[in-house]
């Protein structure tokens, strides 16, 4: 189930709450301070969310956070060092679809992440055919894409896993790893629901930090954003004395 491939629990948990946690308190008081009645900004506004807090629970833990825009789409994933593996988050009914759509004229990123992938493994003869008979050309343009998406970190992926998030009600309420061959064939899956986030937690975390009252994880600083913080401490500190003495 993912064992040699997936992050450690803690991480799985932190990556997993930031992805599940809810957002329409947060778009509800956006639509409500900004007079936005139709709430046709709410499905975007939802990932922007949900993707800020994936990208600060990454960077904070050591993780390499890529920031990637196909089309008028902008969009974050995650990548582990370690295992070469890259991190992909969507809902499943969104996944079902792409999925669908594999092999046609319009290649996804999603179709371009998996052909990073291995090969198939036994298809029934229907499938194979199918499969053959994929263009050289698309599969051209499948690597050309993925290429281009990846940029500088193209060689150090070795392998593309889904966080897919299973979506009832606006809310995520289950989620699963999914490692799939460059055809979208299943190669593996390790069930992640038991750290979906019930919306008790933080919205940045980071590993091995204390317990605080009913906070399970909290933030933590960065040394250098510690030693700015202290430092304009004492500036104003210093200028109010000044102040004072002049007066």
């Amino acid at each position: 189930m993912l064992n040699r491939l997936a992050l450690n629990d803690d991480m799985v948990q932190l990556l997993v709450k930031s992805f599940t946690q809810e957002t329409e308190s947060v778009l509800n008081d956006i639509s409500k301070d900004y007079s936005m009645g139709t709430g046709n900004f709410r499905n975007g506004g939802s990932w922007d969310k949900r993707f800020g807090r994936i990208k600060d629970v990454a960077l904070q833990n050591d993780l390499v956070v890529l920031t990637r825009s196909r089309g008028i789409w902008t969009f974050v994933c995650v990548l582990d060092l370690g295992t070469g593996s890259l991190y992909i988050f969507s809902k499943e009914k969104n996944l079902d679809v792409v999925i669908k759509n594999f092999g046609k004229k319009s290649i996804h990123y999603f179709h371009a992440f998996v052909s990073l992938n291995s090969d198939p493994l036994e298809f029934p003869n229907q499938q194979m055919k199918l499969f053959e008979s994929l263009p050289e050309e698309y599969e051209s343009k499948r690597l050309l894409e993925v290429q281009k998406i990846l940029g500088e970190e193209y060689p150090l992926v070795n392998q593309v896993i889904f966080v897919v998030g299973q979506e009832i009600n606006k809310k995520i309420v289950g989620v699963e790893a999914r490692l799939f061959n460059r055809y979208f064939e299943l190669i593996d899956k390790a069930e992640w629901t038991a750290y979906v986030s019930k919306d008790e937690y933080s919205d940045v975390a980071v590993l091995n930090d204390p317990v605080v009252e009913n906070i399970d994880i909290i933030p933590k600083i960065k040394p250098s954003v510690k030693k700015r913080k202290e430092d304009l401490a004492k500036k104003k500190n210093k200028k109010k004395e000044k102040e004072e003495n002049n007066g």
